[in-house]
């Protein structure tokens, strides 16, 4: 029996060594490429009609919660053992638990959502909806011996015992399963900060971004800081009477019929006041990060424009929602486009990793320009300290990564 365990573990050990001679950059590159693609192709769905279509519910599931989390998954283990923090078998190990932990968890979402379907048209379950429970617990236990290799790789402990490792790996699997269940529309962004590290890390060495490199900035002229202290003061105070309306103005005004038109109309304006804070901001940035900034406040200010329309436009209206996308995709964009510049990789990747993680941060832009109104004072407050912080502050401010 000895003999036999000592044979598969040399087998296991040789395998994991061999597959470990493969996993290059370039393969937690594709991995997270993939996995990328899954969550935009699942969040495209929901915030469109094909959502409507038979079968689309099972895409959903299918992209979202097993095969983004999966390459996900693989993509963070080939890095983490490229960086020799983590053996092989190790790697291997965990890359293979992952597989049931995931299918089991994407079950256990399926069983309840087919559950909550049938409780809401007061439907009896069957066996798959009433076995939500068990799903979501083997889940949770795949995930934990899935998890083990991970936490005695971080751990390290000179005496450990297999009882504290899997405790500890338990604790950790319900953190990810929080993370798993609400981090939606944040996992196509981490999914694109993968593909970035992959894509660095993947670069021969003493390879760099093909751009050429940015002058030394002067300090930021009176004119300048002068016409950023007006901008910033400004807006600060009519963005906070912005607000005040979008929270109470039906309550003191008739220009607002009742909250919903008062919210909207606060929205609008505040989204129209945070133009010339993404300008100021923008002339602010633009000598430390070169002209790229000039597009990214292009992209910004069209898509506060896009922002004021729809809030305008009111709910149900048919051109809200098109015009809300539009905002939060140019905003997207305007956010990743100038760290496009540090991909080291050829032209035609670069365009197509920025492309996705464009895309991937336009989900969450949806979210921060709906909110403009009331961030766009936190932006003022913050140039108007700029303005008045001592020059080796201010260098700090704005200094590039």
């Amino acid at each position: 029996m000895s003999a036999s365990f000592e044979s598969f573990s040399a087998a296991w050990e040789r395998r994991a060594q061999r597959l470990g001679a493969y996993a290059t950059g370039n393969w937690a590159a594709v991995c997270a490429a993939g996995s990328l693609a899954a969550y935009l192709a699942a969040t495209a769905l929901v915030l469109s009609n094909a959502f409507l279509w038979p079968g689309a519910e099972i895409l959903h599931t299918v992209a979202s919660a097993f095969l983004g989390p999966l390459l996900l998954t693989l993509a963070v283990l080939v890095l983490w053992f490229r960086s020799g923090r983590m053996s092989a078998q190790t790697a291997l190990f965990t890359a293979v638990a992952a597989v049931p932990a995931l299918a089991l968890a994407a079950l256990a979402l399926a069983s309840w959502s087919a559950g909550f379907t049938l409780a809401d048209a007061g439907t009896a379950f069957g066996w798959f909806e009433s076995s939500f429970a068990l799903l979501a617990g083997a889940a949770w236990l795949a995930g934990a011996l899935a998890l083990t290799g991970p936490v005695s790789t971080v751990w390290e402990p000179r005496y450990a015992r297999n009882t504290q490792v899997f405790l500890l790996a338990a604790a950790a699997a319900l953190g990810f399963a929080l993370l798993y269940l609400t981090a939606a529309l944040t996992a196509p962004l981490a999914a694109a900060a993968v593909l970035v590290i992959a894509l660095r890390s993947g670069a021969p060495a003493g390879v760099h971004p093909a751009r050429r490199p940015l002058p030394d900035p002067v300090p930021a002229s009176g004119t300048l800081r002068a016409a950023v202290a007006v901008a910033g003061f400004v807006t600060l105070i009519l963005g906070i009477g912005f607000a005040w309306f979008a929270l109470s103005g039906s309550s003191w005004t008739s220009l607002a019929a009742d909250s919903t038109a008062a919210m909207n109309l606060g929205l609008a304006a505040g989204a129209l006041n945070a133009v010339p804070v993404v300008v100021a901001l923008g002339a602010v940035l633009m000598p430390r990060h070169g002209r790229v900034i000039l597009v990214s406040v292009v992209l910004a200010v069209a898509s506060l424009f896009a922002a004021a329309g729809a809030q305008l436009a009111g709910a149900g209206h048919p051109s809200q929602w098109p015009l809300s996308v539009a905002a939060g995709a140019c905003l997207g964009f305007a956010l990743v486009l100038p760290f496009a510049r540090l991909l080291p990789v050829s032209l035609p990747l670069r365009v197509c990793a920025t492309a996705g993680a464009g895309l991937a941060a336009s989900f969450m832009a949806l979210n921060v320009v709906a909110a403009a109104g009331f961030l766009a004072p936190l932006v003022s407050a913050a140039l108007l300290i700029w303005c008045f912080a001592p020059p080796s502050s201010r260098r700090r401010m704005v200094q590039p990564a």
